[in-house]
């Protein structure tokens, strides 16, 4: 299977590319302090990409305080903001990492309004040369797509391609895609589907 490569601040993943090392830190967000003294281990541990919890709009400051420090320090390591469900969040954190890690469909309970904010976002993501993770989790994709195709391998592949095209039509190619599910049979089965949606609609 031949995949697009995502570039996270200079580090590439995706087709013909080494697993790149990476990690979270456990340490609440808004101890600016503690958060970078943690992220300035993980550099020196061979951390290759760090990823930084951002439960909502007050933490923004927080995470680029952090990656401002670093800099200062010579230590340029790409950051992920972890984002729970807010859109306004990931909008406004954006142009102050690397990658916005994210759950489209946990935008908003209408489908055409986590569109709309998604798209805003995608357009936000180019302007700053960040990339998205689109992370689906099995268990908590939304009520349209559940209610459609049930709790299924199934309805992983139609959510992830759903956002997936959202982003081709905004010719925004810088993406990584997660699905993940405790059940690992599902999780195949899952990626399996979305492979073969893939390459029937030509992405890959």
């Amino acid at each position: 299977m031949k995949t697009i490569t995502a570039n996270i601040g200079g580090l590439l993943i995706g087709e013909g590319q080494p697993i790149a090392i990476q990690t979270m830190c456990n340490t609440h967000t808004d101890d600016i302090e503690g958060t970078a003294a943690q992220c300035v281990r993980l550099y020196e541990a061979g951390s290759q990409l760090i990823r930084i919890t951002v439960p909502g709009l007050k933490d923004v400051p927080h995470i680029k305080a952090v990656r401002e420090f670093l800099h200062t320090q010579g230590i340029y390591t790409p950051i992920v903001a972890d984002i729970h469900f807010s859109s306004e969040t990931a909008i406004a954190v954006a142009p102050f990492v690397e990658k916005v890690r994210i759950n489209p469909g946990n935008f908003s309970k209408e489908h055409e309004q986590a569109c709309l904010k998604f798209a805003k976002l995608v357009n936000i993501c180019k302007e700053n040369k960040t990339a998205i993770r689109i992370g689906l989790n099995h268990g908590s994709l939304g009520e349209r797509i559940t209610n459609l195709y049930g709790n299924t391998p199934q309805a992983m592949a139609l959510a992830a391609m759903e956002w997936i095209d959202l982003c081709l039509e905004n010719d925004f190619y810088n993406v990584v895609v997660s699905l993940k599910s405790s059940n690992t049979i599902v999780m195949v089965d899952a990626y399996r589907l979305l492979s073969k949606a893939m390459r029937e609609k030509g992405i890959i």
